[in-house]
């Protein structure tokens, strides 16, 4: 059966459990119509459905709500109900929901920046195994954000994130190296980062190296 057609038989499987009212096929039915998997993409639909299925208590559902509206999908740009979302997840246990709602908290989608409990937050998501709070962990002691500078303690962050597969954390961890004369290893993980990073992250990372190149 060729990769289309399952998917269309896949998704035709998950909207019928949905509309029994299983919250997690709401949910998977939400994520297949925001990517366009099996179906023709369809933001505000999978929107009532993440909300149906957030009805039922779903964490990731609330997360996803947040997302849509950070974003917006199917709804338009609300960063403070987007926070509202994020925080309910959060507060739910999801990890995403706890990384989501402490990025919001750094950048002031709710209204003020509140750095100490961003970290709060992130060190929650940590606590989990989030790989992505990791490396922000590291941001905030290498730069001193609600915390005293510990590069010391940065490093070992970094040295999490980029372990667990992040690719910032990859290329943070590789700063690290490259100051400490540990080229071979610096290159390792920059090579990890540029296979998993995204095209603007690309151009950044390339543009320091460049930099560092010609200092």
């Amino acid at each position: 059966m060729p990769t289309s057609e399952a998917q269309e038989v896949l998704f035709g499987d998950v909207a019928r459990q949905a509309r029994s009212g299983d919250p997690q096929a709401q949910l998977a039915l939400g994520q297949m119509l925001l990517n366009g998997v099996g179906v023709a993409r369809d933001e505000s639909a999978a929107l009532r459905w993440f909300l149906a299925s957030a009805a039922q208590g779903t964490p990731m559902a609330c997360n996803m709500i947040g997302r849509s509206c950070e974003l917006g999908k199917g709804v338009a740009i609300d960063l403070h109900t987007a926070m509202l979302w994020y925080e309910r997840a959060a507060r739910a246990g999801l990890d995403w929901g706890m990384y989501n709602f402490a990025t919001g908290l750094t950048l002031g989608w709710g209204g003020e920046k509140d750095l100490p409990a961003a970290l709060a937050w992130y060190r929650r998501a940590a606590a989990l195994g989030h790989c992505k709070s990791f490396n922000i962990i590291g941001g905030f002691y290498e730069d001193g954000w609600a915390v005293a500078r510990d590069l010391r303690r940065a490093r070992a962050y970094y040295v999490r994130a980029a372990r667990c597969g992040d690719f910032r954390g990859c290329f943070n961890l590789a700063r690290f190296l490259l100051q400490e004369g540990r080229d071979a290893e610096a290159e390792r993980y920059v090579a990890m980062a540029r296979q998993m990073g995204t095209k603007e992250f690309l151009e950044k990372m390339d543009a320091f190296l460049e930099r560092r190149v010609n200092a």
